[in-house]
This record gives C-alpha cells, sequence and structure tokens, in this order.
C-alpha cells in the first residue's frame, strides 16, 4: 500500500468531490488553488494520528530536586510508558506507574509535598498549547547532566520536516533549559536513548512531521476527510451535506479498523476516566490491605 504524494491527495480528494478543479472549494476560487485542501490534508493526518497513536518516540526529562511538575514534549499526543533510571536501582531503572491527580488526591494525603524516588507520572495541567506531566513523589536529588557516549548522538534544537522519514529522533527536556531533538548524524546508525543518572525516560505518541511518516493504511482515508470537511459547509438539507456525514463516518470506520488491526496499547491519558466501581472498590478489606 503506497504513501500518496500532496498531489496524489489533491487528485484524489478531486474525485471524492466529484470535481475537476477547485474553483468551488478555494478561497481565491480558482481552478489551481489548493490552500483548502493542502491545510486539510494536513489537518486530516494530524487527526488520524491524535486517534490511532500510530506514531512515538521518546523523551528524555532531567529531574530537578523539589520540582513536581515538567513540561512535555510540544508534539506530545499521550504518554505510553515513562521509566526512572539511577544506578542504585538493581535493574537500574524502574518502570512507573501511570496515576491521575485525583487518584492521588483520593489515595495520598500529602501528595504534593511528598518528596523521595519517582514511583509515579501522570498528566498535568495544560501550559498554554501544550502538556505538563506531574512526578510522585516529589524529587529528592537533581538529575545528572544529559549526555550521550554514542558519538553519532546529536543534540539540534530544530529538524527539517523533509527529513524526518529517515532520521530516528528522541526529544531532551532539560530543566530550565532547551528543548533538544536527539538525531544521528549518520542515515545508517540508530540512536538508542541514553538516560543519565537520576532522569526519567518517557515514552509517547507524538504528531507527525512529515508525510512519509503516515502509516500506509493512512494514504487513502485522508482524503475521505478533507472531502468531508469541504462538503460538511453546504446546507444542511443539501444532498452534499448529506455525503460529508457519510464520509466523516467512513473516516471513523476506516480509523477503528487501523486500530482493530494493531492493538493499540493503552496510555495515560485513559486513565482520566474513573470506573464508576472505584468508589466502593477502594473501600474493600483487600485493597486496604494491598496498601
Amino acid at each position: 500500500m503506497p504513501i500518496y504524494t500532496l498531489a496524489e491527495q489533491r487528485a484524489l480528494t478531486l474525485r471524492r468531490l466529484r470535481v475537476t478543479d477547485t474553483s468551488r472549494f478555494s478561497l481565491t476560487k480558482g481552478a489551481a488553488d489548493y490552500g483548502w485542501i493542502d491545510s486539510l490534508v494536513i489537518e486530516g493526518e494530524e487527526e488520524f494520528v491524535r486517534q490511532t497513536k500510530c506514531l512515538r518516540t521518546y523523551a528524555i526529562i532531567q529531574l530537578k530536586t523539589g520540582k513536581r511538575v515538567y513540561r512535555a514534549p510540544s508534539d506530545m499526543i499521550d504518554i505510553m510508558a515513562a521509566y526512572y533510571y539511577h544506578s542504585s536501582l538493581s535493574e537500574g531503572y524502574k518502570e512507573l506507574q501511570f496515576t491521575t491527580a485525583e487518584k492521588l488526591n483520593d489515595d495520598v494525603s500529602d501528595w504534593r509535598t511528598d518528596t523521595g524516588e519517582p514511583e509515579a507520572v501522570y498528566i498535568d495541567r495544560k501550559r498554554g498549547d501544550f502538556e505538563n506531566i506531574g512526578i510522585y513523589p516529589i524529587p529528592d536529588t537533581d538529575g545528572d547532566a544529559i549526555t550521550f557516549a554514542n558519538s553519532f548522538a546529536s543534540k539540534v534544537t530544530w529538524i527539517c520536516p523533509l527529513y524526518t522519514n529517515r532520521w530516528d529522533f528522541g526529544r531532551v527536556m532539560e530543566y530550565n533549559g532547551t528543548d533538544y531533538f536527539v538525531i544521528s548524524t549518520d542515515d545508517t546508525v540508530i540512536v538508542d536513548a541514553e538516560v543519565s543518572n537520576g532522569n526519567i525516560l518517557l515514552e509517547y505518541y507524538r504528531l507527525p512531521y512529515q508525510r512519509s511518516e503516515m502509516p500506509p493504511e493512512a494514504a487513502k482515508v485522508i482524503s475521505i476527510y478533507v472531502a468531508a470537511e469541504l462538503l460538511s459547509d453546504n446546507p444542511e438539507d443539501s444532498a452534499e451535506y448529506k455525503r460529508s456525514v457519510a464520509l466523516k463516518q467512513q473516516f471513523q470506520q476506516e480509523i477503528q479498523i487501523y486500530i482493530n488491526r494493531r492493538k493499540r496499547p493503552p496510555a495515560a491519558q485513559e486513565l482520566r476516566v474513573i470506573p464508576a466501581a472505584w468508589n466502593w472498590q477502594k473501600n474493600m478489606g483487600f485493597y486496604k490491605e494491598m496498601r
């Protein structure tokens, strides 16, 4: 299954719209003005990735004594897993549990001031357009400076979207410092995460940077999204508006087929929904003994 170029996405969108040019679907009414279509292609790709969580990478987050909340990568959709690295641990690292501020309020009376070795991570409040993540308990030691033993590892502040299809990259989040991309200076070498002592490795689902990153299954789906959005501006009793509704349903069906096939693993934000049974379950004897 191929990855469609932008020109191919434009052509497929026009076919779905049942038109031969953009005169009806552009700000200038021009026959070759693809501004609206191109913007919606990008929007459709992001929507596909947000719902399927099909792209992921890692971030190394530098911890600071007494600091509970840390900025998340700007491209983060959700957390997949988190690990705390320290030389005192038998394996050198441990996986952190997912939790929520609501659950900590219920279970730990002093969680906002409790300090120690990190045990859990949670999605905190928003910071503008970006997420913050919280660490429990609050770290009581500084994480070491983030360095890489791999001679091919390079920290840069920006990457060209044209090349992300061939670069395996991660992120570095320095406390009170710069947010970096970590790339390999050699196309044939993959730079794995190297986590300095006392810091956190965050594996997370991310937004796309380049069209070639999109999974092949997304190729035919994006034009469905674009056509649906453009047709939805018609009067609600029109045939074209009804077509937009059908196309939106088809887009969602294709996404669900992809999710079912790939069996997406759980993520941190799914813990935002607390089961109705939780309020009585947490008061049962066996749970109290576990605590």
